[in-house]
């Protein structure tokens, strides 16, 4: 499990990298996790290059390596030796095993807050799919795929597919397929739908909250509604690079979201230049265990909010390395149907984040701790941009990922 959440993690990085090339000051928003489970869905059915690529993307190489079941694997957190993966070998299987597990410890039900992670793959009904196919992927990850109409009734089809990922949200990500995505050639859609709707372990009270300026950049400022409170949480002050991470527990702790923030805007743009570029998965871990953070008492300032971003992620992709899935024909889905000329003609994200003084609501469709010693009260006023992220603190996933440049 460890080892599949270091792949998903660095994964994360590589394609916030990517996303800020083409959104340069501008808001981020992904469940990098939703976007991973559905890529992993279909590469249970690709073979050849096809499933190199997406592996070596996905950076399930890292995983794969490991013998022996994915809870006493350590995780490799180095770039991934380049090994070619066939799904149907054992390799393969630690991964797809890796989502099963992860997936049950997402899905469990509870009742201090909600998290759901659901998958659906729809196809063209005159593609006959594999029966050994069919049984994996509802073994693997509970996702049934559907037989529709594209052929004939692509639009039918495309409000069926609205409606299921409406559902699973709580109604937060709506039309995620725009009118016209789909048409008689639409062969295959790949859909991730992930909900979250949490509490804070520490609430803000509303008559702390007050209008402030944030900064966006040196020169601008935009008014916000600014939350306070003063309590205690772990933090870590990183002195090089010049930034703060703090760790915002959600009740039960089973899930937090951290925040990490420049301690000022030192550039032309957004202030978080430097961070950016020196971002490795590896660094991130390093800086948000809990051994490495302090207990310290905060005057914590953040600001609601609320965000809704849309991707179609077929050309990122393409970039990141997955190129032959989405060629007619080049893809090699061959596991997943006999009939050759089956391939991806999109992969769209949509995903929902609100941060309040209860506590947080995403959406996307697509233990103990080391206390250190006490500190002086410190100030973290997110009151310029920052980049925030939703971990999943049993298995370390990061479940959502996020830039906040303009509230």
């Amino acid at each position: 499990m460890e080892s599949l959440s270091a792949s998903t993690n660095s994964f994360t990085l590589d394609l916030y990298k990517k996303l800020n090339e083409t959104s340069k000051g501008q808001n981020i928003f992904f469940s990098p996790w939703s976007i991973a489970t559905a890529l992993a869905m279909v590469y249970l059915g690709a073979k050849g290059d096809t499933a190199t690529q997406m592996a070596e993307v996905l950076r399930f190489n890292q995983t794969a390596g490991e013998e022996g079941s994915s809870e006493t694997t350590r995780p490799s957190l180095g770039r991934p030796k380049k090994r070619k993966m066939d799904p149907e070998h054992k390799q393969a299987e630690n991964i797809h095993s890796g989502f099963k597990e992860l997936l049950s410890a997402i899905n469990k039900p509870r009742s201090t807050y909600l998290l759901k992670s659901a998958n659906r793959l729809y196809e063209e009904k005159t593609y006959p799919l594999l029966p050994k196919f069919l049984q994996l992927i509802t073994s693997y990850y509970n996702a049934k795929p559907q037989a529709v109409n594209f052929k004939r009734a692509a639009e039918q089809a495309r409000a069926l597919i609205n409606t299921w990922v409406e559902n699973e949200t709580e109604r937060k990500i709506q039309d995620l397929l725009p009118a016209g995505s789909l048409n008689s050639r639409t062969v295959l859609v790949l859909v991730n739908a992930i909900y979250f709707k949490g509490n804070w372990e520490k609430k803000f009270l509303e008559k702390n909250t007050s209008e402030t300026p944030f900064r966006l950049s040196k020169t601008k400022t935009k008014p916000v509604q600014m939350m306070f409170l003063r309590d205690t949480f772990l933090i870590l002050h990183e002195t090089t690079m010049k930034f703060k991470i703090i760790e915002l527990p959600y009740m039960e702790n089973e899930l937090s979201m951290f925040v990490l923030l420049p301690d000022d805007i030192n550039d032309n743009t957004t202030g978080l230049e430097l961070v950016e570029r020196e971002l490795t998965y590896e660094k991130l871990a390093e800086w948000t265990k809990s051994a490495n953070m302090m207990k310290a008492e905060v005057d914590l300032y953040l600001p609601k909010l609320k965000l809704e971003e849309n991707y179609n992620l077929k050309s990122t992709l393409s970039s990141m390395g997955i190129r032959n899935a989405f060629d007619p024909v080049q893809a090699d889905f061959t596991g997943m149907s006999v009939k050759k000329d089956l391939f991806i003609s999109k992969v769209i994200h949509k995903a929902f984040v609100e941060v309040n003084e209860e506590g947080t609501e995403a959406a996307a469709a697509t233990g103990a701790l080391v206390l250190r010693s006490k500190a002086p009260t410190m100030t973290f006023k997110a009151d310029h941009p920052f980049l925030f992220f939703i971990r999943h603190n049993k298995s370390q996933t990061i479940l959502f990922f996020g830039r906040l440049c303009s509230p």
